[in-house]
């Protein structure tokens, strides 16, 4: 249930009585079971209703009637502490709202809505940018950031407006990516540097044991290839192509290394400031026997120049840095002493690499495809020149409008060209800012809608199709079928959606949706207590920098958020039911984190399907640690966070934040290694205050079964008994990470308490009894939540009363199939709110 009674006001609605069953059933049933509660004396969640009559018909309130409907059908309400209505007369009641409602929105759909206007996100914009001029850049950071909301969506017309003071900032960002996707025509000289190192032995420190051309884990000594190859000569646009020669060395018996790329600044500096992006990762499972040449590639645009500084009075060139980085993890890293890797490193896998090769621009063909997609070759251009540049116009405009144009509309942009002609001379720069302007059109910008003039309902439908599962613009095949109107046969959307979801690029569908629903990102923002938990992230071990990431790297936070982000995207690969959201018989690991969960059996970093067993207690979103850490406070799990993501998330529940004046629980339980455990005390002491019990004592039966996870996400059922003082890691008492781990395990002698009795269910003690009493009564829940989510998303807009029978319909067809994935987004796509998009606005909630 998604807005349950007592956390929305309820205005006084004054209508007639002469709706049937209102005197008779309705207000009786508020009499004997709602106004105690909810009437002239208290009014718990600012709600009354002993002055509620029932004119639906009025439409006055709808949404209100709607939040009513829900608590009384889940039986949400009354409270179960409170006298239960029979189940006929709480019946008749709902029959009679489900009537009224029915009744209203029938009459609502012949009113038309009010059109809602929304840009793209700044997500849909730079893919749009990349399939459009065919040219990869990173935009997003030239872009006004789009605003976050904690599960909710930001694709809605109420977050995408569009204002004068970003159009300026779209002109500047659409003139940067026109630079690259439009050359002259003089083709530029490439530019090389390569680097080589032999294989002889180091002769500096602990690294005598590994030759010059090795690269230890995390590291970057001087002379190696981990030190990077600087480049001074190198363009400001186009592609560049990075090979090299590598292998690795395996002395553990581990079997593959997964080589990283960055580009930017010189990191062999002590300084976590410095700016480098990724440019990919080989997985290396070919020893120096059997050197291979590989080959990664970029546009060079996304990757940070290092500005040359003045020496000696002479200012030095700009430069690059390429530099290969050994992430090899198997979990161990931190188990050492203070030189953490440093003895161990000739025992550990290590990368060779014996050259580097750096090159750009890289052009098989000149002009490239990016070019020549918008400047075509014609004999035109010389014959008749005007003709020409209409043409491209004008098919370009079809593509960046995603839909056909009038002559009128490329004529007008026709005249800007000559208008800017004079000025830039030659047909590339000029059509360079021509373009410019035109990408700063609404027709542009915004979302594509029907007005039945310049555009159709195919072409919107094919938009909205391509922004739903791409979040970018139609390809030629959807384009195509919406000029033909074979886009509106249902058999043809379900084609599209399945070809669509097979595409690489539903994978940005998978990874934005996914990040916004389960509001993911807060996870990177928790502070881990390394006291608590040396071993969960790298430090910087010595040096002004002592204590502090060790940066630069990818940690197990990262994989985290892999992890979630590649489950979803595997359940709907493989059309699984959605229960799996809640169980599942895999998950999705790589090697680091495997180590992390106690998995084993998993080696490399490419993160693929593992069964799980049940000593694992892993399976289905619940248990992974990109939640958990996201909703613990880094020192200790917080069940009412982690209610409040169950409820918010999986169940579909609104959680009405706590009032103002209300204390709020102490996020700052744990900050400290002897408070680590004192969140489940403040909790206690919070329901003994009746303001806050009201709220707690639906919320924290919820979180109390995840108290088996501890603050990084690893299931730990015996903690030091309460009050037991927990000292951090210390090298002078432990040595290393094991004596750490046995003076814990000398500490945890108590069981964890995780057993609750949750809201009108049963007793469960831990996450295993949790799943179970979800899978049993609350499944048609989680299904429900997630085509609500889904459906929300692909419309950009929240759902309202208007949406309600036909989400019960989508709801019947999926619960057909168990709720597949697939199935539930085709129904989605084929369902009439995505065609029609009704209900923009609602009406009359007052």
């Amino acid at each position: 249930m998604f807005q349950l009674i007592w956390q929305l006001p309820l205005c006084v609605l004054a209508a007639s009585p002469m709706n049937d069953g209102y005197e008779s059933q309705v207000r009786p049933f508020f009499k004997a079971h709602c106004i105690k509660c909810h009437g002239p004396d208290k009014s718990k969640g600012e709600l009354t209703l002993h002055t509620l009559e029932g004119d639906l018909g009025s439409g006055r309130g709808i949404q209100r009637w709607e939040s009513v409907l829900d608590a009384i059908e889940s039986g949400a309400m009354p409270p179960e502490d409170e006298p239960q209505p029979d189940q006929s007369e709480r019946q008749a009641v709902v029959d009679w709202i489900k009537k009224g409602i029915r009744g209203y929105i029938e009459k609502a759909r012949a009113e038309p809505s009010a059109a809602t206007a929304r840009r793209l996100t700044n997500f849909e914009y730079e893919n749009t940018m990349r399939d459009l001029l065919g040219v990869d850049l990173n935009l997003i950071e030239y872009l006004p950031e789009d605003p976050v909301k904690p599960y909710h969506f930001n694709n809605t017309a109420e977050f995408m407006l569009l204002g004068p003071e970003q159009i300026d900032r779209y002109l500047e960002t659409a003139r940067r990516v026109l630079a690259s996707a439009i050359v002259d025509l003089e083709k530029p000289e490439t530019l090389k540097t390569r680097q080589e190192w032999d294989s002889g032995e180091s002769n500096k420190g602990f690294a005598k044991s590994l030759n010059r051309n090795e690269i230890a884990i995390h590291n970057s000594r001087r002379g190696t290839p981990g030190q990077g190859m600087g480049v001074k000569d190198f363009p400001r646009t186009g592609e560049f192509r990075i090979r090299f020669q590598a292998s690795a060395v395996f002395p553990n018996g581990a079997s593959e290394l997964p080589l990283r790329f960055v580009m930017g600044y010189n990191l062999n500096i002590n300084s976590s400031t410095q700016e480098v992006a990724p440019v990919g990762v080989v997985h290396l499972r070919n020893s120096p026997d059997n050197p291979q040449v590989y080959e990664l590639r970029g546009r060079i645009e996304n990757f940070p120049v290092q500005r040359g500084r003045v020496h000696r009075g002479k200012l030095q060139p700009d430069s690059l840095t390429i530099t290969p980085q050994n992430i090899y993890d198997d979990g161990t890293l931190n188990d050492e002493n203070r030189f953490l890797y440093w003895p161990r490193q000739p025992d550990m896998p290590r990368a060779v690499v014996d050259w580097i090769e750096f090159e750009a621009p890289v052009n098989e063909i000149w002009p490239p495809e990016h070019h020549t997609r918008i400047l075509f070759d014609s004999p035109l251009r010389q014959s008749d020149p005007e003709n020409y540049i209409r043409q491209v116009l004008t098919r370009f405009m079809s593509r960046a409008y995603r839909r056909p144009v009038m002559g009128e509309e490329a004529d007008r942009f026709l005249e800007v060209y000559n208008l800017l002609k004079p000025q830039l001379g030659s047909i590339e720069a000029t059509m360079r800012e021509t373009l410019a302007m035109l990408l700063v059109t609404p027709q542009f910008l915004l979302h594509t809608k029907a007005d039945g003039k310049f555009i159709s309902h195919e072409f919107e439908l094919a938009s909205s199709l391509s922004y739903f599962l791409w979040g970018s613009m139609p390809d030629r095949v959807l384009y195509e079928l919406a000029l033909s109107g074979e886009l509106n046969d249902s058999e043809v959307i379900a084609e599209q959606v399945k070809r669509m979801l097979a595409d690489p690029r539903s994978e940005d569908f998978v990874s934005n949706f996914t990040n916004q629903w389960l509001s993911l990102a807060k996870m990177k923002t928790v502070p881990i207590n390394r006291d608590l938990y040396p071993r969960f992230l790298y430090y910087v071990e010595a040096g002004e920098r002592a204590g502090t990431e060790k940066p630069y790297i990818p940690t197990i936070r990262d994989y985290m958020m892999d992890e979630t982000i590649g489950f979803v995207r595997e359940l709907i690969r493989r059309n699984a039911s959605v229960t799996n959201l809640v169980d599942s018989d895999f998950a999705m690991l790589n090697q680091s984190l495997a180590a992390h969960y106690g998995v084993e059996g998993v080696e490399g970093q490419r993160l693929r399907p593992v069964e799980i067993k049940a000593e694992h207690h892993l399976g289905g979103l619940l248990t992974q640690g990109s939640v958990l850490i996201g909703n613990g406070t880094g020192s200790a799990p917080h069940p009412i966070y982690r209610a409040v993501w169950l409820r918010e998330a999986i169940l579909g529940d609104e959680v009405k934040a706590p009032p103002a004046e209300v204390p709020a629980l102490a996020d700052s339980a744990g900050d400290s290694a002897e408070q680590a455990l004192s969140i489940k005390a403040l909790l206690a002491k919070h329901r003994t205050v009746e303001s806050c019990n009201d709220c707690h004592v639906r919320l924290d039966p919820w979180g109390i079964p995840f108290e088996r996870y501890n603050a990084i996400g690893k299931y730990q059922s015996l903690v030091p008994k309460e009050g037991t003082r927990v000292r951090g890691f210390d090298r002078k008492r432990d040595n290393d990470l094991a004596g750490y781990a046995k003076y814990l395990e000398g500490l945890n002698t108590q069981v964890v308490v995780a057993e609750s009795r949750v809201p009108h269910g049963p007793q469960v003690d831990g996450m295993e009894h949790l799943k179970a009493h979800l899978l049993d009564s609350r499944k048609h829940d989680v299904a429900e939540n997630m085509i609500r989510r889904l459906l929300a998303y692909s419309i950009g807009r929240e759902l309202n009363y208007r949406d309600r029978y036909e989400v019960e319909n989508i709801f019947s067809r999926a619960r057909e199939n168990d709720f597949l994935l697939q199935d539930m987004i085709v129904a989605i796509c084929q369902s009439s709110i995505f065609h029609n998009r009704t209900g923009n606005v609602s009406k009359g909630d007052n």
